[in-house]
């Protein structure tokens, strides 16, 4: 069972009984769990679709085999399975070989001999790590070589990645890291660590690792860093070949026949990326992993029609869960995306930041402030609140602040003050106010003074003409009106915290 309080979060996750009863049920009949069940036929299949696989050694169907094994001929590291195992039970990882004697060496450094091994066979065999109790078969398989990229995070073992697919559309995923305590298998269950994955970009996000057992089930701890040495923390991994870890999480999915799986995808790194097994009963933890629910995922995706092609699937999953799609666009076009809501960072122009320092005589730190800024492809000018601007140097608007925040009822009023301040801007009164306008609103007319202001929104900074208006009652004190947003694209679904900073 996943630990954490009842939030907005947990209202959205996928339970137990869920994923059992509405997803595992209906979507995954018994004839094609048998198939993701039985390690050796998923492999099979997969490898008859093209779909590469960690290599077969042996396998092992009667105790009777074992008296005609060449141990002598099996390499320094290899693995053995339990071929209808669940949770990463009776796998046994060898990292390494006894010099001079037919013992292998476990990554926990334990010596196990030809005599050990066997007797793990015939335990394998006789069912004791099966899923359903029954009679078993073992199999021995290539230890994948790590990618240099994931070495690192794992403890003398592979990581693999899991997909959780649900009708073609990849809609979670985390990284799973083998540790001392794991004794080099990727398993949750048995103390490996998972890391939530970015669908969008393939960026690793939040850790957990299992804290204990009770009645209702495993619990977990967020973590930072490897509980392993070297410490390395986890946040913003970017993981290799993910475009097409996706495709084949989507290609196995749909060969499996199974409508909601977890996919195991492992990374040699001479090899890419290959098919490790399909999981008809995928653990619910990845959820925790992600910090996001199931639950609200698929909901996204079913309002969507079926039979597209993979590259379809994947570009729906980015876009819905990620970044990617985003960043392709604004290749295409030149362009960056932002939201109708964007934090801006405002300074004032360099000419007004010059002054500052000459009136001061001191070399001060630039004035800058950060704060919410409304995108209004409605608006034709952008404009910045009164108290904005003079916080960051703009002190000339306080003089004349009842000039440019009074209600006028007449445009004639209006243009009379206006003239009046065009007067004093010849004059050369003003060192950092550019212009006046008048502005009508619903209730009489303005008279606004036009500064020039430094704002990064996004990746981009530039100088901003800005009408100051007294916006001290309003949400956002800036307005991005839609002469400055030659530069952006706008997606009215994006989440203002997506560029918080």
């Amino acid at each position: 069972m996943i630990d954490f309080p009842l939030t907005e979060f947990s209202r959205k996750i996928l339970g137990i009984n869920s994923r059992n009863l509405t997803y595992i049920r209906k979507l995954n009949p018994p004839k094609y769990k048998y198939i993701a069940d039985d390690k050796l036929l998923t492999k099979k299949i997969l490898e008859r679709n093209k779909i590469r696989t960690p290599e077969l050694f042996k396998i092992i169907r009667t105790k009777e085999q074992l008296e005609y094994i060449n141990w002598a001929a099996l390499p320094k590291s290899f693995v053995i399975k339990p071929n209808r195992g669940t949770h990463g039970s009776g796998i046994i990882v060898f990292y390494g070989k006894k010099k001079g004697k037919l013992a292998w060496i476990t990554p926990n450094m334990e010596v196990i001999d030809v005599g050990t091994i066997k007797q793990h066979i015939m335990d394998i065999i006789d069912g004791k790590f099966s899923i359903d109790g029954r009679r078993d078969i073992a199999f021995f398989e290539e230890r994948v070589s790590n990618h240099a990229i994931l070495k690192p995070y794992a403890y003398r073992g592979i990581p693999d990645i899991r997909v959780i697919v649900y009708n073609s559309f990849p809609i979670m995923a985390m990284l799973r890291l083998p540790t001392r305590e794991s004794r080099g298998t990727a398993n949750l269950h048995a103390g490996g660590i998972g890391v939530g994955i970015d669908i969008g970009s393939g960026v690793t996000t939040t850790a957990i690792h299992r804290k204990g057992f009770d009645l209702i089930g495993d619990r977990y701890n967020l973590i930072e860093e490897t509980i392993d040495e070297p410490k390395l923390t986890f946040k913003g991994l970017k993981i290799p070949y993910w475009d097409k870890i996706l495709e084949l999480a989507i290609k196995s999915q749909q060969i499996s026949k199974l409508g909601f799986v977890g996919v195991d995808i492992v990374i040699d790194k001479e090899k890419g990326p290959m098919i490790l097994e399909l999981n008809a009963r995928p653990g619910l933890a990845i959820q925790l992993a992600n910090q996001e629910g199931m639950l609200e995922r698929i909901t996204q995706v079913k309002r969507f029609k079926q039979k597209k092609t993979t590259e379809k699937y994947i570009a729906i999953a980015k876009n819905l869960f990620g970044g990617e799609i985003e960043e392709q666009v604004e290749n295409l076009t030149g362009r960056e995306i932002i939201g109708l809501v964007e934090r801006a960072s405002v300074s004032p122009s360099h000419e007004v930041y010059e002054q500052l320092k000459r009136s001061t005589k001191k070399n001060i730190p630039l004035p800058k402030e950060s704060v919410k800024s409304k995108i209004d492809s409605g608006a034709l000018k952008s404009a910045i609140d009164f108290n904005l601007a003079v916080a960051i140097g703009y002190k000339e608007l306080v003089g004349i602040k009842d000039l440019i925040t009074t209600r006028y009822h007449t445009l004639k009023e209006a243009h009379a003050v206006k003239d009046a301040c065009d007067a004093r801007l010849e004059k050369r009164e003003f060192d950092t106010i550019k212009d006046f306008v008048v502005v009508k609103s619903s209730n009489g007319y303005t008279v606004r003074a036009v500064i020039e202001a430094q704002i990064t929104l996004g990746s981009v900074t530039k100088t901003y003409k800005l009408n100051v208006s007294d916006r001290s009652d309003l949400l956002y004190p800036i307005i991005i009106g839609k002469r400055d947003l030659k530069e952006f694209l706008i997606d009215p679904i994006r989440v203002f915290t997506m560029r918080q900073s």
